[in-house]
């Protein structure tokens, strides 16, 4: 089970908190005696032999108690974005949950189990019995894959895959008792979502290390800042970006906080500003869903800001061109991954049928090279996914929403950097009619709730490849250079 694993790793630490809001504390103990009570109310549902289920749970303490009485059940989890829109729609028709356990009815076809905070209340309050724990040597959670295809899949994790991942999460110093031993108050905070697979492994990453993970909105994230506590805080480009723009202008950094980047490349502008106003001690992490955490770059550490990271010890990268030739150092073409923490295949296709794995090597769809000092280097991708502050898009799947609006003719999406050096969307239109640009916003976000904010440009013609492919680069590049005029 997560909870005997967790034990185990926390060792000594077992009697300290596991998590912490701005009003109150959870110990570890009393965390898994509200698990315990959870398992034995929800052991009902075990009657129907579901194979995964599904978790919508607003309240982040109580998402987690649902996780690990879910494990204890020996039952397998998925979790599920809070705000029920396209993404939620999207992650269902991927996972396919059996049933849900929701705080709130949802209309989304399948069994809803209310678990709110009437039902925690009157769970919670009860006496303390311990509940029966049951094996499962199948998948204990799922997940869904969405950065490196163009079409999300569905992929699990055994309670084997999850000691595998969280051990050399602690292994490559992200969170490293030995080198924080001597920070007692330390905490994390995760930005993260629980759905994503990266937030929960990094959530038990830290539950593991013994460090409490702190319960906090992402717009109070400035007011922890402020407390000069020692805290680590784990986030995307775009998270990291809100924080600094929500800081003090005479705001200086501070050594007790650690910063952990997850989902994208740090542009050298955000990272000069982290340095000036938060910490200069910032991790940036490189990897995928589907291989874990492939190379870990410090950025206190001179190197060209253009890599990656070193890869991990553990880890087997090589860069291969179009019939898997091994490339020499420094040059361009795929990268392939294998190692312990990359998974086999996707549990919704035939095992080999996508060809993202093949012959023991996963394919994350990045183009590359390696150098001499064992550094990888992302220089672009094999397909039309874009990345816009840690999440992806599909340019093409943007393209085909802009073009089929009333009125436009061809169009055309690509990424401009910010003043921070973080990629947003742009759109560039041949429209001839009034256009309402707000409407169109509307129309992409039925798609992409997350997508930021689109700029619209209007051109006479849209450039294209002689393979037939708009040129993206083109029309960034022409962005850019009318900023030096």
């Amino acid at each position: 089970m997560l909870e005997t694993l967790l034990q185990r790793l926390r060792g000594t630490k077992i009697y300290g908190s596991a998590f912490e809001s701005a009003s109150r504390s959870w110990s570890w103990s009393g965390f898994l005696a509200d698990v315990r009570k959870t398992a034995h109310a929800l052991e009902s549902i075990k009657q129907s032999n579901p194979t995964v289920v599904g978790i919508r749970c607003a309240d982040y303490y109580n998402h987690w108690v649902l996780i690990f009485a879910l494990d204890r059940l020996g039952l397998a989890s998925a979790s599920f974005q809070n705000d029920y829109g396209p993404s939620f729609k999207t992650y269902l028709a991927v996972v396919k949950p059996d049933l849900i356990l929701a705080d709130l009815p949802l209309d989304a076809g399948i069994q809803n189990f209310i678990v709110n905070k009437k039902w925690f209340l009157d769970i919670l309050s009860q006496k303390d019995d311990s509940a029966k724990q049951y094996d499962s040597p199948g998948f204990c959670r799922i997940g869904v894959a969405a950065g490196t295809d163009v079409k999300p899949h569905k992929i699990g994790l055994t309670r084997g895959d999850i000691e595998q991942n969280i051990q050399q999460l602690i292994t490559s110093n992200i969170f490293s008792p030995s080198e924080k031993s001597d920070r007692p108050d330390l905490s994390v905070i995760c930005c993260i979502g629980i759905d994503i697979l990266a937030g929960y492994q990094i959530v038990l990453a830290a539950l593991a290390t013994g460090y409490p993970v702190k319960i906090i909105d992402r717009t109070q994230i400035a007011l922890a800042v402020a407390q000069h506590k020692p805290i680590v805080l784990v986030l995307s480009p775009l998270h990291l970006e809100y924080i600094l723009s929500s800081l003090s202008p005479v705001s200086m950094p501070q050594e007790t906080i650690e910063i952990i980047v997850v989902g994208g490349r740090l542009p050298v502008e955000l990272e000069t500003k982290t340095k000036a106003k938060l910490t200069k001690k910032i991790h940036i992490l490189y990897g995928t869903e589907e291989a874990g955490v492939i190379a870990v770059k410090k950025s206190d550490h001179l190197s060209d800001p253009k890599s990656a990271g070193a890869i991990l010890p553990w880890m087997n990268v090589e860069i291969v061109d179009e019939s898997d030739k091994v490339l020499p150092l420094k040059t361009e073409g795929r990268v392939r991954v294998s190692g312990n923490t990359v998974i086999k295949s996707y549990l919704d296709t035939e095992l080999g049928a996508n060809n993202h794995f093949k012959n023991g090597w996963f394919y994350p769809g990045d183009i590359g090279f390696l150098n001499d000092k064992n550094e990888i280097f992302i220089t672009g991708r094999t397909d039309s996914l874009a990345s816009f502050g840690g999440d992806k898009f599909d340019l093409r799947l943007l393209d085909q929403i802009c073009k089929t609006y009333p009125g436009i003719q061809d169009a055309c999406t690509f990424s401009v950097p910010d003043d921070n050096g973080v990629l947003t969307p742009w759109a560039a239109i041949v429209c001839h009619v009034e256009l309402d640009g707000a409407a169109l916003g509307a129309k992409l976000h039925e798609k992409y709730e997350n997508l930021p904010p689109v700029t619209l440009i209007w051109v006479d013609r849209i450039p294209y490849r002689s393979d037939g492919e708009p040129d993206r680069d083109f029309l960034t590049n022409g962005i850019l250079r009318s900023r030096q005029k």
